[in-house]
């Protein structure tokens, strides 16, 4: 990730909330501290954009005091605020802060919120009622889809809080671990820059940035294992990473590229590739499909470099 890049790119009120996480988590005070920390900002934000495109909701700047639906917001300082669909005049509010140094997060509920203004990113949600009063300023905001009921709604929300909290703190664990040594892929960069399907994205400014971290995401998940069995077999470093890229970058582009056409043939719309990468893990048939390609690909790998040397 290009950090001279980054720094001009990020909001200046970000900069100065995680220098301030420096502080509190302990951390040396250098630019390495600054990279893991933003390293873990992006994920956040991109675990919101992936939760908001698979969970019913929509992405949006604000929301009127008085839309019925529910909605879920993210703070610049990685808080959670989740308020349920309009029942009566009044919402159920959740708000969840996450210390970067604990796994238990600290909440506070409210049964009865009432919104006193309109939600907007940049600004503090305020109540004129319930025993939360404000938040701090939002960075990111999703909208329940109309089309569901109130119980559904809330369900829908309850569930993406809960996924946000499970990511944010396992984001923040990442961050300040000791032995990232130990996690192979997740220190070749240089391997990720050489995925073929970042190039078929398209973005710019911060946004990339935030790509780029879910992309980062999802790439460890579902090449973690492809690389650790590569890695099993008696081969040089440069034959692992021949036989990787051979994987990622020609057999598993066109299998996602089958996966994307199938799933939008039988849904009757365009799934896009972001969703159907990110489907993938759950598909039985990947599993399959790569304990088979691993297996050829380090078997040609193998002969390839045994014909070289002949």
């Amino acid at each position: 990730m290009d950090y001279k890049d980054l720094k001009k790119d990020i909001p200046k009120n970000v900069i100065k909330h995680l220098e301030g996480l420096i502080v509190e988590t302990g951390l040396p005070q250098n630019d390495e501290s600054m990279k893991t920390l933003i390293d873990a900002w992006l994920t956040k934000r991109a675990l919101f954009n992936k939760m908001t495109e698979h969970d019913n909701f929509k992405r949006a700047e604000t929301m009127q005091k008085d839309n019925k639906n529910g909605c879920i917001a993210i703070t610049y300082s990685g808080f959670i605020i989740a308020i349920g669909p309009l029942v009566g005049n009044k919402r159920e509010v959740n708000y969840t802060s996450i210390s970067a140094r604990s796994d238990v997060p600290q909440s506070m509920s409210a049964p009865d919120g009432i919104l006193a203004n309109d939600i907007t990113c940049d600004k503090n949600i305020v109540f004129k009622e319930g025993n939360i009063k404000k938040t701090s300023p939002i960075m990111d905001l999703a909208i329940s889809l109309e089309k569901e009921s109130e119980k559904k709604q809330l369900e829908s929300i309850k569930k993406a809080n809960q996924k946000l909290k499970s990511g944010f703190i396992k984001a923040n664990k990442e961050a300040l671990k000791k032995d990232i040594k130990k996690d192979i892929l997740k220190n070749r960069d240089d391997l990720f820059k050489k995925w073929i399907i970042i190039k078929w994205f398209m973005a710019g400014g911060l946004e990339k940035h935030i790509f780029l971290a879910r992309a980062k995401l999802l790439w460890l998940e579902l090449f973690t294992g492809v690389y650790k069995s590569i890695s099993k077999k008696k081969n040089t470093k440069a034959e692992k990473d021949v036989a990787f890229l051979e994987f990622t970058n020609e057999k598993f582009a066109k299998f996602v590229d089958d996966y994307k056409w199938y799933e939008s043939e039988k849904k009757n719309f365009d799934i896009g590739l972001m969703k159907a990468l990110e489907e993938l893990p759950e598909y039985q048939e990947y599993s399959s499909f790569v304990e088979t390609s691993v297996e050829t690909s380090v078997k040609t790998t193998v002969e390839s470099s045994v014909g070289t040397t002949v």
